[in-house]
């Protein structure tokens, strides 16, 4: 913190435009517009907008008891990724919950689109949907908040954090406005559009962000001009993906 605060007096504050013209911020900020669409787009929203809806559609006999339980579901491991995020890497714990949220998806596809069939999908739809929660409170819900200001130094932070609020309240907005008439056209089936999401923005941060965790804004920058000099952030991912994990 001392050290940043010295940095703060010798650094000259970046406006907007300069994120997206300035070669060195470019590809930071395209990282961090990522990372908060993949938080909004994920479908989390989606989730807690409607539902209650969901549950009385899958059957659920006291839907308003399970809706409560995901905003429960939702504060306990808020709490534990507190415990975890210092210790696990920021990449590392994006990854494992955008997997987790696109397996969770998939299970409420079918929970849904067996429901017909089989009485007791409204059961595999209540834990899928409460694990797509719980997988989102470990990686895409604080994950991207973190990354984003360890990506800037204090000059470009605060349009850098500007920028990546914008993203991702224009994305929460586009979901809460247009979920309902896409399920309309798609039915069961509206998951499968988020579990492609989910999937492109894991491929998105394997391949592409950084870990940054006890990492300074110097090593940070030196990975982005090795990347700009065609070496690729995962060429050693596997090893400290497994490694964090």
């Amino acid at each position: 913190m001392q050290e940043e605060s010295r940095q703060m007096m010798r650094e000259k504050q970046v406006t907007i435009p300069e994120l997206f013209t300035t070669p060195a911020y470019r590809q930071p900020i395209f990282i961090a517009i990522m990372l908060q669409l993949s938080q909004q787009l994920s479908g989390i929203n989606a989730v807690f907008y409607y539902s209650t809806g969901i549950f009385v559609r899958a059957g659920v006999p006291h839907p308003v008891y399970a809706t409560i339980g995901a905003g429960v579901v939702n504060t306990a491991f808020t709490i534990v990724s507190l415990f975890i995020v210092e210790h696990a890497g920021r990449r590392s714990l994006h990854l494992v919950g955008l997997m987790g949220m696109a397996v969770s998806a998939v299970f409420i596809t079918i929970a849904m689109a067996l429901l017909d069939q089989l009485a007791w999908m409204s059961y595999v739809s209540i834990v899928a949907i409460f694990c797509f929660v719980a997988f989102f409170e470990i990686g895409p819900g604080p994950i991207p908040w973190f990354i984003v200001t360890e990506l800037f130094s204090q000059g470009p932070r605060p349009a850098a954090m500007a920028v990546a609020g914008f993203s991702n309240w224009s994305a929460n907005f586009l979901v809460g406005m247009g979920f309902q008439y896409v399920e309309q056209l798609c039915g069961p089936y509206v998951f499968i559009i988020f579990t492609v999401l989910l999937l492109g923005f894991f491929v998105f941060t394997y391949f592409k962000v950084p870990e940054t965790k006890g990492r300074t804004f110097d090593e940070i920058s030196s990975s982005f001009r090795q990347s700009a000099s065609g070496e690729s952030f995962g060429k050693y991912a596997p090893e400290e993906f497994i490694s964090d994990i």
